[in-house]
């Protein structure tokens, strides 16, 4: 199945798709490395303390 991606005789549609697919994982890999950088300081912020909520 995905040797017909990477063959020479894969059509224009296919090489589409699978550049497609390695651009949306690359992306979504990007998005939860910045959401993993972020989470400390959202944890760390006192705005749930100065709310007053518990």
């Amino acid at each position: 199945m995905f040797t017909t991606f990477f063959s020479p005789t894969a059509s224009k549609l296919d090489k589409a798709i699978a550049l497609s697919v390695a651009a949306m994982l690359a992306l979504n890999v990007f998005v939860l490395a910045q959401q993993m950088q972020d989470a400390p300081l959202i944890a760390a912020s006192p705005v749930a303390q100065s709310t007053g909520q518990v």
